[in-house]
């Protein structure tokens, strides 16, 4: 015997796929053909803490600063920058780090900026903001020390310089409200890969 409602119901599934397959490719940046032109490494063995003491309070501290990249294209012309970062970095406990199990109640992020601003394509947020750890957990006594890779794609026009600077700054967020937040960036590097159409 045929069931009636099989093609209703074929027709709907396929109908919900055409419409996630559409709202996945609006959610995604597709750039090609770019060819590398240069390379800029940044190795830091400076300590970087954003750290505040007060519930629900958020802070930040530069982590790398100024970096300079060159997009050699002409006046008027862009270039796209990837941003390869990896940290070692320690989320602080919320009771300070020692004796204590459990989640740090805080988020974490870096905050990219490219001449000032957020990086776009991104991924960030409006602020550059790049999330790597939201009430990361120890099941030790101490925080651990972990590497917190990100990646990030910018697009910059040569308006008056073919000269360009890229910012790191690390945050933290007592998103719990409970005792402040803290993140120290060990040692971190950094590549940035200049790329023209």
């Amino acid at each position: 015997m045929r069931n009636p409602h099989r093609f209703p119901l074929t027709a709907g599934v396929l109908a919900a796929a055409v419409m996630c397959t559409t709202i996945t490719l609006k959610a995604q940046t597709i750039i090609s053909n770019e060819t590398l032109v240069t390379t800029t490494f940044v190795i830091n063995k400076t300590d970087a803490t954003a750290k505040c003491s007060k519930a629900g309070c958020s802070t930040k501290s530069p982590m790398l600063t100024s970096i300079p990249v060159t997009c050699p294209a002409a006046l008027g012309s862009t270039c796209t920058l990837h941003i390869a970062l990896d940290a070692k970095v320690t989320v602080h406990l919320r009771c300070g780090g020692f004796d204590c199990l459990g989640p740090s109640g805080s988020v974490n992020s870096y905050q990219f900026l490219v001449d000032g601003a957020a990086p776009a394509p991104g991924p960030t947020d409006d602020h550059g903001d790049y999330i790597f750890g939201r009430y990361v957990a120890s099941d030790t006594d101490v925080p651990s020390r972990q590497s917190y890779p990100a990646s990030v794609v910018a697009t910059v026009t040569n308006s008056s310089t073919q000269n360009h600077l890229v910012d790191v700054n690390l945050l933290c967020t007592d998103e719990q409200k409970d005792y402040g937040c803290a993140v120290t960036a060990h040692w971190s590097s950094m590549r940035i890969d200049v790329f023209e159409p």
